[in-house]
């Protein structure tokens, strides 16, 4: 057969020729009639295939609708016991201040909820839940779950109404569960009860036995799956499902439409439909599509075997006709191979070549037009010489006008360059500008760390102690601060506002007036040394001075520590202090008033809290940056109640080793984020 084709190769255009006239027809028309009939197959192989697993999805919606009868039932139920709850818990809290130190599981008690299947969530108006029973769920940001969610709840933070939803599939566990939602009497909180259903659980497993009676029902059935459309979708059967899978899940959603898709596993044709579920009566369904896995290997071994029959038939035919074509053109192809060496001669550039003229048939007609042609040809040669020698002459001018074009684009680009040299000398000019900048906040620096304590002078007056102190940018907000009284000892860790340069400024004038209140107002107390202090501070800024007022402050804890009398002094603004003693976590709040805000409530002092100090104590004092840095594996704040946690971990280390653990927390925690504010702790062990 091969070598047939070669010699197939060598005929001339003649042979080619017939096969395209006279095979090519039915050749064509063979494979179209093949294709339509393979395709026709197909179609009604994949349209029964389709239609089954509709007849399946229905099975499911209907199975469905009776369950949201079901499950309304139970919820009718559950509503009235929801809200006496709630009303119970609001009342309760009313007068509470500090939500988040709630126990909540003592309130599950006192109203008799079940503590395995209800549950209490406390959510502020940020979307965060700031204490709930259900730990997984603490610090959940429910305005990440959506537009319309945030909604939802601002909505009745509004309205301050109480509100009760429809089961629906919870977060974490993909358990059905119901919430209701009911804001505090102040409107900064909403109280969230969520409730189990053992009777819905039921329904649900239901569901879940329903779609495994499918498969066993059709043995060309793999799988039923009943997929959750959520942000991070899954099934009730917990079945897996890999991200190329959750594409086309959002797609069949999106869409509100079936999608179809083969594909081969262990040698196994396998078909995945995606089945969009139009519910429009539940909450707890609304976003579903089932995936139906059948197996058409069957059905692709039946369209192969009916390709190999065609195919079988199709080159029987084929070889026949050409068997046929080739007989029949040797007859009438040797009288053209003489004319065919002739032309391939006069192709070669040999013009005085003639083809030979005999007989009388359409050959004897053809020989004599070619020789024509050829001698018209050889005019037009002679003619083409003549003209290319005048081209060439309008090339040569041509080349002549690039060359002076060139030259004028050789102007432009000298006049370029120097437009370059004006710019890199302004770029230096800018660059001195800038390092002049920095040098003033290097110098503004140094200054800052001489005004600062020294390390010796800080163990001279408190002893056993360690400083972690990190600075956002060069200069520093935040400042630590030490001084000696008759028998006592002084420490204080700052916060002012800002960071950067304008906090540098602010901790100079905070320096100034804690000596001033403690060197020239004679201050003794902590609570007089933060009254002086806030004073002073408003002098300095002018606060008093609606016009002129810089309305700037500062957070601070200071202590006054009598290391004879083991007694200590605390006082605050806005900033606690943390007590570690013998493995218990002791907190002394602040006063929820800054350093410079004496003008605006004159009549307003702090609080001086006296401490009974005992051996092996260890304090803390720290500004907010270290609780308020982003990080972790989702980007959110490291938190004051990690922050607890964190040093009442540590609290059996070394001072030194607490430091440096800390620093290193504080790196792992921010990873690639950026430090947002200036950091300062203190440690002190008595």
């Amino acid at each position: 057969m091969i070598d047939f084709l070669m010699a197939a190769k060598r005929r001339t255009t003649i042979f080619r020729q017939l096969i395209l006239n006279v095979m090519m027809p039915p050749i064509v028309a063979l494979l179209l009639l093949g294709f339509l009939n393979f395709n026709h197959t197909k179609t009604i192989l994949v349209e029964a295939s389709t239609e089954r697993n509709y007849i399946i999805g229905d099975e499911i919606i209907k199975v469905l609708e009776f369950h949201d009868v079901a499950l309304n039932l139970i919820e009718s139920k559950l509503d009235e016991r929801m809200y006496n709850i709630s009303e119970k818990i609001q009342n309760y809290v009313s007068d509470k201040t500090d939500m988040k130190e709630l126990d909540l599981d003592e309130i599950q008690i006192k109203f008799g909820m079940n503590p395995i299947m209800e549950d209490i969530y406390i959510i502020n108006r940020d979307g965060i839940v700031i204490n709930t029973t259900f730990e997984d769920d603490l610090g959940l940001d429910f305005f990440k779950f959506g537009e319309e969610h945030e909604k939802f709840l601002l909505d009745i933070f509004d309205e301050g109404m109480y509100h009760s939803e429809r089961f629906a599939i919870e977060n974490k566990t993909k358990r059905i569960k119901k919430f209701s939602y009911h804001p505090t009497d102040d409107g900064k909180y909403i109280i969230q009860i969520g409730v189990y259903s053992s009777e819905a659980d039921e329904i649900i497993d239901f569901i879940r036995n329903t779609t495994t009676q499918i498969t066993k029902k059709n043995e060309s059935i793999d799988d039923v799956q009943l997929f959750i459309i959520t942000d991070h979708p899954f099934s009730l059967n917990n079945a897996p499902i890999d991200s190329g899978q959750v594409q086309l899940l959002f797609q069949a959603f999106e869409n509100r439409d079936t999608l179809s898709i083969d594909s081969v596993i262990n040698k196994r044709r396998v078909n995945y439909q995606y089945i969009y579920m139009d519910r429009k009566n539940t909450d707890l369904y609304k976003g579903s599509v089932i995936r139906i896995t059948s197996d058409r290997s069957g059905d692709f071994r039946y369209l192969r075997n009916e390709l190999i029959k065609f195919i079988s038939i199709f080159s029987l035919t084929l070889v026949l006709v050409i068997l046929l074509i080739y007989i029949k053109t040797k007859v009438i192809t040797e009288p053209i191979k003489k004319l065919v060496s002739k032309v391939n001669r006069i192709t070669h550039g040999h013009l005085d070549e003639r083809a030979d003229i005999s007989g009388n048939n359409e050959i004897t007609t053809l020989s004599k037009q070619f020789n024509r042609m050829i001698e018209e040809l050889e005019s037009y040669y002679n003619e083409l010489e003549q003209k290319v020698e005048e081209r060439t002459r309008e090339i040569q001018q041509q080349k002549e006008e690039i060359s002076a074009q060139r030259d004028a684009i050789q102007d432009q680009r000298n006049l370029l360059s120097d437009k370059n040299d004006s710019l890199e000398s302004a770029n230096g000019e800018i660059q001195a500008q800038k390092k002049h900048i920095m040098d003033s906040i290097v110098y503004a620096q140094r200054i800052q760390n001489a005004i600062l304590p020294s390390d010796e002078l800080i163990t001279k007056l408190i002893p056993n102690n360690f400083v972690y102190y990190k600075p956002k940018d060069i200069v520093s907000g935040d400042f630590y601060w030490v001084e000696k009284i008759p028998g006592k000892s002084i420490i204080a860790a700052v916060d002012c506002t800002g960071h950067g340069v304008p906090g540098a400024f602010m901790s100079i004038i905070g320096t100034n007036q804690l000596d001033y209140a403690v060197r020239t107002v004679k201050a003794k107390h902590a609570s007089e040394i933060l009254d002086a202090l806030s004073e002073g501070v408003e002098n300095s800024l002018n606060q008093e001075n609606a016009t002129t007022s810089i309305r700037d402050g500062m957070d601070i804890s200071l202590c006054i520590i009598d290391y004879k009398n083991m007694v200590l002094e605390f006082a605050g603004a806005y900033n606690p202090l943390y007590l570690v003693r013998n493995g218990e976590f002791l907190i002394y709040k602040a006063d929820k008033h800054a350093i410079g805000s004496h003008s605006s409530y004159p009549d307003r002092k702090y609080t001086n809290h006296t401490i009974e100090l005992q051996k092996d104590d260890i304090i803390y004092i720290f500004s907010d940056g270290y609780p308020d840095q982003f990080g972790g594996p989702k980007g959110r704040k490291f938190m004051y109640k990690q922050f607890r946690e964190y040093l009442l971990e540590i609290s059996d280390q070394s001072l030194d080793e607490q430091k440096a653990l800390l620093e290193n927390k504080n790196v792992e925690w921010r990873g690639q984020e950026t430090q947002v504010d200036d950091i300062i702790i203190i440690g002190i062990k008595i």
